[in-house]
């Protein structure tokens, strides 16, 4: 008797298999994504590419702007992609290095060309008014806010405009890698498609910050 395997607790059982079909659920919302865009996004198509019941939408998630937030979470790029190296970042340092800056802005750009479901929601964002996509662009701020605070005492004291470049930087992303992706044509003469254009732009990034960096030195 002493040696009789234990019997499996039934709720950890339950519990894991819930929080299988909750990811199956999430998973389904980027593969409705890449086949019909997000105006094909509904609670019945979400249900039917799970292989689940459509009230596991609502009892799961509350609501179907729930189940979608938390899956564009899971994709966003500060709020999952980059988090962790930006928390790393910010915890060993009074100031973030110039290589950090471009670096990051050279994930982004990576990150954005090779994943098409993260454009479409990029996309969205630009062509709704979601309550969701609202809240996920606060908490980008709010990491923002984190990275500025260590990042722009530096360039303030030389009356450098850190946010400001980096606003433009960082649209200018989103921008070309949309216009790249969307209809494949050239920009300024420059073919984002391309391994040599993906690079111009790195390059062109990088002397930006690193313009603006010198300044610091030289105040």
């Amino acid at each position: 008797m002493e040696n009789e395997p234990k019997k499996r607790k039934r709720t950890s059982g339950l519990l894991r298999d819930k929080e299988r079909t909750k990811q199956k659920m999430i998973q389904s919302v980027g593969k409705i994504l890449l086949k019909k865009g997000y105006t094909g996004l509904n609670a019945t198509a979400v249900s039917k590419e799970a292989g689940v019941d459509k009230s596991l939408v609502y009892s799961y998630f509350g609501s179907l702007d729930n189940l979608v937030e938390t899956y564009i979470l899971q994709r966003d790029f500060l709020n999952a992609v980059a988090k962790d190296d930006l928390v790393v970042m910010l915890e060993n340092t009074t100031a973030v290095p110039k290589e950090a800056i471009y670096g990051l802005l050279h994930n982004q750009l990576d990150t954005l060309l090779k994943d098409k479901v993260l454009q479409k929601i990029i996309h969205w964002e630009l062509g709704e008014n979601k309550t969701y996509l609202r809240n996920i662009a606060d908490k980008r701020e709010e990491l923002g806010e984190a990275f500025f605070k260590v990042a722009e005492p530096t360039y303030d004291k030389a009356n450098i405009d850190l946010r400001g470049i980096l606003a433009v930087l960082i649209s200018g992303v989103y921008y070309l890698v949309l216009h790249a992706k969307t209809n494949g044509s050239l920009f300024c003469g420059i073919d984002l498609n391309t391994p040599e254009g993906e690079q111009r732009i790195k390059d062109a990034i990088t002397s930006i910050i690193l313009m603006a960096h010198e300044k610091t030195t030289a105040s």
